[in-house]
């Protein structure tokens, strides 16, 4: 009998220790990186360019990735499973009022996505449009529609669009869990957490100063912008995404917690879902470097790992790169007074206070003045027709510069009581996107090709950020035998109307009901 008891004691003491169990940090580097290394390996099927064994190939370079990741961070302190479900539940709930899954009002952005991923989702790969005189080949950072298109192809539109809400939760979620190591106790966790979330620059008095009113979309008032964490999330998942891989990794690597190779390694990785984003994490990826010959801290698997990855992406970023005449840099012409009011607004009430802190900031006072310099600069710098450079590539900055302004907060240091002024203001952005998400009526079901889309509501500007004529494409990524998209279109993109996001005083969109 006292045997029998033991054992019930044993099992009971098992199950305990399995349930309170944190999660290894190195393995949710390797998931990131088993994720976005398999995003890789579809858009070669995307584009049918290389031979079975080259998948094969390209799954053993990802597992030894994945392998060498969890070896190396070993030794770095585990997360409890109630912070990552805590963080599961705030990327679920913000995802679902951004519009993912239909279940609320998704900003107009969504009806040329939700299209693009309707294509991909009926189509065979490869595949091309015929709607110009050339064909055209969807050349686009389209990472984040691989897996929820394959879901798309088995199981329809419905469970394509739970997909697209699932993965993009799961991986917001596993960075937040990652960027939690940052805290040292559940009090700062949390309010770094909320910092994070409501993290925006005072539009509202930019907004009541030009316009005269709040707006619904009030980043807007400058008419460049650099998007608040809630407006990312909305607008911009998948850049966000990539940016914010950029700034964990950094932040992380500088505290000791993460070794260089798994966030080099999983950087290359994600440009096929944002190259901005990527881009914007590129001058921190310097800044390590530099540090890291200067203290003799380079090992051998710091160039072996990202050099592997870059192998994988090679092709990506030939495709990203394709006829790309309409995408290239350009410096951007702001006036002074313009440029000037902007970051008075946006960066200025953060970067200064922390700057007079000098020594007591976080990250070392390289890490400010590199930030301090990128978002001053980068305004002037344009990729393709629209703002989207400053906006996508602002993105890791201003992820460090929420932490460094949330280490303030937590320690209740001099500069608390501005900070928290600033926060306040700010977050007034983020509550006018989610107020928008609770008014206006769900999404609705695109059923429109990508091109009739575009030209609901984008038709003055050109479609070169998501085409390339197939001609242009390089022979190593072009398509052989590409099937033809379906041509046919119905009368009405969707049902109802989609009401413009930027000002409550406009009425619903002039092409309502989507027909053209």
């Amino acid at each position: 009998m006292s045997e029998q008891f033991r054992n019930v004691d044993s099992a009971a003491a098992l199950r305990r220790s399995w349930r309170v169990t944190p999660t290894e940090p190195g393995c949710i580097w390797a998931i990131l990186i088993a994720w976005f290394g398999c995003s890789q390996l579809l858009l070669w099927r995307f584009l049918d360019i290389v031979p079975v064994w080259a998948y094969a190939f390209g799954g053993l370079v990802i597992a030894a990735l994945c392998v060498v990741t969890v070896k190396v961070t070993r030794d770095s302190c585990r997360i409890s499973w109630g912070t990552v479900l805590t963080c599961i539940l705030v990327a679920l709930s913000l995802l679902l009022l951004s519009g993912e899954g239909r279940f609320f009002y998704a900003n107009v952005d969504w009806q040329v996505r939700f299209a693009v991923l309707r294509d991909m989702g009926i189509n065979p790969w490869p595949f091309i449009y015929t709607a110009r005189p050339e064909p055209d080949l969807l050349r686009a950072p389209i990472g984040m529609f691989l897996v929820p298109a394959l879901v798309f192809k088995v199981f329809g539109s419905r469970a394509a669009d739970m997909a697209l809400l699932v993965q993009n939760a799961t991986l917001i979620a596993l960075l937040l869990a990652l960027a939690s190591q940052l805290f040292a106790d559940r009090r700062s966790r949390l309010i770094g957490l909320t910092i994070f979330i409501i993290f925006s620059g005072m539009d509202a008095i930019g907004d009541l100063l030009m316009q005269g009113m709040l707006t619904g979309h009030m980043e807007d008032w400058a008419e460049i912008q650099y998007s608040s964490t809630i407006t990312l999330l909305f607008w911009v998942p998948q850049h966000a995404i990539a940016g914010w891989v950029g700034a964990v990794g950094y932040m992380l690597w500088r505290e000791g917690r993460v070794p260089l190779a798994p966030w080099l390694a999983v950087l290359p990785l994600t440009a096929v879902w944002s190259p901005l984003g990527l881009m914007g994490a590129m001058p921190f990826v310097a800044l390590a470097g530099v540090r890291a010959l200067v203290t003799r801290a380079l090992r051998l698997r710091d160039f072996i790992a990202p050099a592997a990855s870059l192998l994988l992406s090679l092709p990506s970023l030939i495709y990203l790169g394709a006829a790309s005449d309409d995408v290239g840099f350009h410096f951007q012409p702001i006036p002074f007074v313009q440029w000037l009011l902007f970051q008075s607004f946006e960066t200025l009430p953060y970067l200064i206070p922390l700057a007079i802190a000098g020594r007591s900031t976080r990250f070392g006072r390289e890490s400010l003045w590199l930030m301090f310099a990128w978002l001053m600069i980068i305004p002037f710098v344009q990729i393709g027709w629209s703002t989207d450079f400053m906006m996508r590539g602002s993105i890791t900055a201003l992820a460090v510069l929420a932490v460094m302004v949330s280490d303030h907060v937590v320690q209740r240091g001099e500069r608390r009581p501005w900070f928290m002024v600033v926060l306040a203001v700010g977050s007034l952005t983020g509550f006018a996107e989610i107020r928008r998400a609770l008014v206006y009526p769900a999404a609705p079901e695109v059923r429109c090709s990508f091109f009739k889309a575009w030209d609901q509501h984008f038709a003055a500007f050109p479609k070169g950020s998501y085409l390339a004529p197939v001609d242009k494409v390089p022979a190593l990524i072009r398509p052989v035998d590409p099937a033809r998209a379906d041509a046919r279109e119905p009368a009405r993109c969707w049902d109802g109307s989609w009401k413009l996001p930027y000002d409550p005083r406009n009425a619903p969109s002039d092409r309502e009901n989507g027909i053209k």
